[in-house]
């Protein structure tokens, strides 16, 4: 059960949406001409501060990291943020998440792809509460960084970056195990 009690349904004009620490997603959303599936809600915090709230959208829901890892095809990570932080805080994590989650071969291939994802991160300099990063990957386009709805930088080219990517929030060494573990729960309801 995990975070997925903390998950509620709510209902507003027969749209429904999954909410966690007051975070509202919608079960579904289109990216690249495809329907995608709130897989999950997990909650990134540490002791008692609370920094964003990630839902996982994808084509087929799974419980299986495994499976949602090799799945084709769109994909969104959606961040909801809670409280005011310096952007090089997330572009931090993902270095070294991606550290943690990759060989070193593949940490080679993909070092300027992670090196033009964190300064574009890095570019936005302060977090807001309210604001949204999205990061969606579009088969033949690529991995695009959005900041509440605007293109951030150009797309990145690969599904092995994006699957990197994933692997900091679900791979077998997440930054935030509880966020694996919501991210993973399931389309709430």
């Amino acid at each position: 059960m995990g975070l997925l009690c903390l998950a509620v349904l709510a209902s507003v004009g027969g749209v429904h949406a999954a909410s966690l620490e007051g975070q509202r997603f919608e079960d579904t959303i289109v990216l690249g001409n495809r329907t995608l599936r709130l897989n999950g809600l997990g909650l990134r915090g540490v002791a008692w501060i609370k920094a964003f709230v990630a839902g996982l959208y994808v084509p087929t829901t799974s419980h299986d990291p495994a499976q949602l890892l090799s799945m084709t095809g769109p994909k969104r990570l959606r961040l909801k943020v809670m409280l005011e932080a310096p952007s090089a805080e997330l572009s931090k994590s993902m270095r070294n998440g991606v550290r943690h989650n990759e060989t070193p071969e593949v940490q080679t291939q993909l070092a300027a792809r992670v090196d033009t994802f964190a300064a574009a991160i890095d570019g936005i300099g302060k977090f807001k509460p309210g604001d949204v990063l999205d990061l969606d990957f579009v088969p033949g386009r690529g991995t695009q960084l959005r900041l509440n709805e605007k293109d951030l930088g150009k797309p990145i080219a690969g599904e092995e970056f994006y699957r990197a990517i994933m692997k900091i929030f679900i791979g077998k060494r997440p930054a935030d195990k509880r966020m694996k573990e919501g991210l993973l729960s399931g389309a709430p309801g």
